[in-house]
């Protein structure tokens, strides 16, 4: 086997991993609806902050219409799935393309599968659960999680686009 081939079958099969991740999360949030359901509602409410943090100037963020939450976490939901699908998508075409040069249409859909999953977990709840309903001072903070999904979807995207090594 050759330099060439062993790093696109590795590139194939980190992509299909974050992708079943991402399908997993989605999927397990439909199958147990209501574990996450309650993490989103506290998030938005601001209903479970800390007592030693004082939320008195920011309880005007708070949201607490029952059906924004629902929408909220439906979108969530919907986003997992579509970076899940989209980037299994790429690595079944960067699998099928393993030795052509449409390889890389299948990392470009990776691409996108692995960006819709940053702004999920990095903007949607690191920055803005995080900080805009201050999620790191909530008993329902999932920011370290949100943390550690994007870093490492981030540095999966980054790997599955760098050139492939030439033969010599």
């Amino acid at each position: 086997m050759n330099i060439i081939l062993s790093h696109r079958i590795s590139k194939v099969a980190l992509s299909f991993s974050i992708s079943l991740f991402c399908l997993l999360v989605g999927i397990d949030n439909i199958v147990n609806f209501n574990a996450n359901y309650q993490f989103v509602q506290h998030v938005l409410s601001m209903d479970a902050i800390q007592p030693w943090f004082d939320a008195s100037a920011f309880e005007y963020r708070a949201i607490t219409t029952p059906t924004f939450h629902l929408i909220s976490y439906i979108i969530i939901i919907i986003v997992e799935i579509l970076a899940g699908t989209l980037g299994l998508i790429g690595s079944v075409v960067m699998a099928k393309n393993i030795k052509k040069t449409r390889f890389n249409q299948g990392q470009a859909l990776f691409l996108l599968g692995g960006t819709l999953a940053i702004m999920l977990w990095y903007l949607g709840f690191a920055v803005i659960g995080g900080e805009w309903f201050s999620m790191w001072a909530n008993k329902w903070n999932g920011q370290m999680k949100a943390y550690t999904f994007s870093t490492f979807i981030l540095i999966s995207m980054i790997y599955v686009i760098i050139p492939t090594p030439k033969e010599e």
